[in-house]
């Protein structure tokens, strides 16, 4: 039952109708509390087009719910030309009512929207919001590193602002290409001060605009304590450590990521507690689940110098999030299809583990590897990329070198634009270990409300700053999406639980207030500009003008909707 409940509040059709209902409703709400504050007749308030699924009328209005769940729509009396005015309806109908009623009705609707995105964001603040904690794992390799950061450091503050969450690492180190700065973190029970330079590297705004950022070599990726070992007499073979033990405790103290085994180890002689595998070579390759284990758990000591064992355990120590499990099932057809067989040719297989490639000591985790895969594609050069790799395989343990010639495939980014990338259509026997995320939240309702604000204008801004360039022709009109779009967005936020779906109730209702106040005609920002031109004129335009912007209206309404599907049933294909 729990299943079946799960699929429905996460089945994508299910959190369209729900997203789109929300914000549908609010905005007609809107115009329809407009219009009974103004004392204009109201005929209909529906949500959905086309034939009626239930109704009922209260008064004069009929109250509908419609079968095709793309919008809704509030019909005042009097809003057709000619309608004849019987004399109880004398002063209530909308094309007799005063300019300032009509344009008070139709700003309500796309107003209605921006109260309701900024309620869930003042909401939001207050209840708190669940961000990926300040913790970074840091890469082999980058500033970080060299600068003595460590995996499992909690950064405190950069260049003396506060650091809440990963999104402010990423903004502070992005900002600070270059530039000398002063880092606070956190290790275990100390508290450390770094002093580091962001290298500086070109990256895209969220509009495609080349921007100079900082990177300093640090993820949010951390490698699973299940390990797989190189065949070579070392300390820890010699205490017992085995290929596909898991490592569940370091001196009495549970540990949930490679990175805190690693660390201990570094401090010189540890106890550990490991989970052991019945046939790693096969069982670490299962479906999840089936895999067995040996009961009781094994104590292992590891009794030498620090400095050797740290040296010992970088050189012969890996994740599973490194072994390859299976190769990905593809479809007849698929455009992958050629690089997944280019990887089967030079000799990856199900069981392998990457140790090394190309002189690069460690690859620690996917992330890491699609990082520097990218750099390795180089804008002159054409056809295939070479790999060449150290991999470790379960079912012999012998470690061989791979060189590959990969096919680099065209891909398009989120702006729409052709993209060359290397991938790698494999599974891996783990995916890594999330650290417990921190939630945000306003410490006062005055805060909470300030807060709310600045979310609601910063998405305002975007939105805004999205259409310009959409008008401008900077972000192409295949960047559009329509209902399949929609749909997948509010399927992935329902997934993502209930607080990231209310997120994009409050984004989806300021993009359709926003979109509602464009001087498009048959858009409430059409109507807003002529009721403008009857106020500045004093009196409407010819019935004749009316009507031919209504029909320019409709025809400009409708060629959207052709695009934006097709939009949609095109990146279907694509996809």
């Amino acid at each position: 039952m729990s299943d079946i409940l799960s699929w429905f509040l996460t089945n994508p059709f299910v959190a369209f109708i729900a997203l789109v209902g929300v914000v549908v409703f609010v905005h007609e709400l809107g115009h329809y509390l407009a219009g009974v504050w103004m004392n204009i007749a109201i005929e209909e308030f529906s949500l959905g087009f086309g034939p009626t699924a239930w109704s009922f009328k209260r008064g004069r209005t009929e109250y509908k719910l419609c079968w095709l769940p793309l919008g809704g729509y509030v019909r005042f009396f009097g809003q057709e030309s000619g309608e004849a005015i019987p004399p109880e309806l004398e002063g209530r109908a909308l094309n007799t009512a005063p300019v300032y009623k009509r344009s008070i009705i139709s700003a309500a609707g796309p107003f209605a929207n921006f109260v309701l995105s900024l309620v869930v964001m003042v909401v939001l603040s207050k209840v708190g919001l669940p961000k990926p904690a300040p913790v970074v794992s840091v890469m082999p390799e980058g500033v970080a590193r060299k600068a003595g950061l460590l995996t499992g450091d909690k950064i405190v503050s950069i260049a003396g602002e506060k650091v809440e969450s990963w999104a402010d690492i990423n903004r502070l180190v992005s900002s600070r290409p270059e530039k000398s700065t002063v880092f606070e973190i956190e290790r275990g029970a100390s508290r450390l001060t770094l002093e580091m330079t962001p290298a500086r590297d070109m990256s895209e705004s969220l509009f495609g605009e080349p921007i100079p950022v900082g990177r300093i070599g640090v993820s949010q990726f951390f490698e699973t304590p299940r390990i797989i070992l190189a065949p070579q007499d070392s300390t820890l073979s010699r205490a017992g450590l085995l290929t596909g033990d898991k490592i569940l405790e370091v001196n009495g103290k549970k540990v949930s990521a490679l990175h805190d085994v690693e660390q201990a180890v570094a401090a010189g002689s540890v106890s550990l507690l490991v989970e052991r595998m019945e046939k790693p070579e096969e069982h670490l390759l299962l479906p999840s689940g089936k895999e067995k284990l040996i009961v009781p758990t094994q104590t292992l000591t590891l009794s030498t110098a620090s400095a050797v064992l740290t040296d010992e355990w970088a050189q012969t120590v890996r994740s599973s999030d490194m072994t390859v499990k299976s190769f990905d099932n593809l479809n007849k057809g698929d455009r992958k299809i050629p690089v997944q067989e280019a990887w089967k040719a030079c000799g990856l297989k199900p069981g392998d583990t990457v140790f090394s490639w190309s002189g690069y000591p460690k690859l620690q985790g996917p992330i890491d590897l699609s990082y520097n895969f990218q750099k390795l594609i180089r804008p002159e050069d054409s056809g295939a990329v070479t790999v060449v790799w150290q991999v470790l395989n379960l079912s012999d343990n012998q470690m061989r070198t791979l060189e590959c010639k990969i096919p680099r495939r065209s891909v398009l980014d989120a702006l729409g634009r052709n993209q060359w990338t290397l991938e790698l259509p494999v599974s891996f026997v783990s995916r890594g270990v999330a650290v417990a995320p921190v939630t945000i939240r306003s410490e006062s309702l005055i805060d909470a409300v300030k807060d709310g604000a600045a979310a609601t204008w910063q998405q305002a801004t975007t939105l805004l700053t999205a259409l310009k360039k959409l008008f401008s022709g900077d972000v192409p009109l295949s960047n559009l999406g329509g209902p399949i779009a929609i749909a997948r967005v509010a399927g992935d936020a329902a997934e993502g639980g209930f607080l990231l779906f209310v997120l994009t109730i409050s984004w989806m209702s300021l993009n359709i207030g926003l979109f509602n106040l464009l001087p498009l005609p048959a858009l409430d920002g059409g109507h807003l500009l002529l009721q403008g031109v009857e106020a500045a004129y004093g009196k409407p335009l010819p019935l004749g003008v009316q009507l031919a912007v209504q029909r320019l209206g409709v025809a400009l309404l409708l060629g959207l909707i052709v695009l934006v599907f097709f939009n949609d049933i095109l990146r279907l294909f694509r996809s």
